[in-house]
């Protein structure tokens, strides 16, 4: 126990009241998680507050008013973030409701591309997969399909001319 002669030593504080202190910040924050935290903010305002803390006459009741502070500060900040989190959310544009005829067209759309890949040659089906649906890069489709750059832009313009020209026998427009 500090004597009240002794000058307030941060270090000697932590180490006769950090037991208590964790369990108070159990306590009062209700999340033992939480309680390290706690305990390491409590001992870093005593040290900031060192010299004021030379005339305290009662250290623990001192250091629990400091728990219940950072405590305090503790569930403030959470429910700040927790409300601008909220507000956000609720500021979030909303999806308009889907069109029905909309995604109809979609899904014709879809099923005629779908038939129309299944028409094509399956060598120019591959490269137009990789390029055109995939997205992935010329060289990257080169690499995989084991073609020279030449003839992977010469696949792709004949799948792209058999798609066009099946769609259109299809009398998709």
């Amino acid at each position: 126990m500090l004597n009240d002669t002794a000058p307030c030593d941060t270090a000697q504080l932590f180490r006769e009241y950090a037991a208590h202190v964790g369990r108070w910040a159990a306590r009062l924050s209700g999340s033992p998680s939480d309680t390290e935290d706690i305990v390491q903010e409590v001992f870093l305002a005593v040290h900031r507050q060192q010299a004021a803390a030379r005339d305290i006459r009662s250290p623990p009741a001192w250091l629990l008013q400091i728990t219940k502070n950072v405590v305090r500060h503790v569930w403030r900040t959470r429910w700040r973030a927790a409300r601008r989190a909220d507000a956000l959310d609720r500021d979030a544009p909303v999806a308009a409701a889907p069109d029905p005829l909309a995604e109809l067209e979609r899904r014709r759309a879809a099923e005629h591309l779908h038939r129309a890949l299944e028409a094509l040659d399956h060598r120019y089906r591959q490269v137009y997969w990789l390029s055109e649906i995939q997205g992935l890069p010329s060289s990257t489709v080169a690499a995989l399909t084991g073609l020279s750059p030449e003839a992977l832009r010469v696949r792709r313009f004949r799948a792209r001319r058999q798609l066009a020209q099946h769609l259109v026998s299809q009398g998709v427009d």
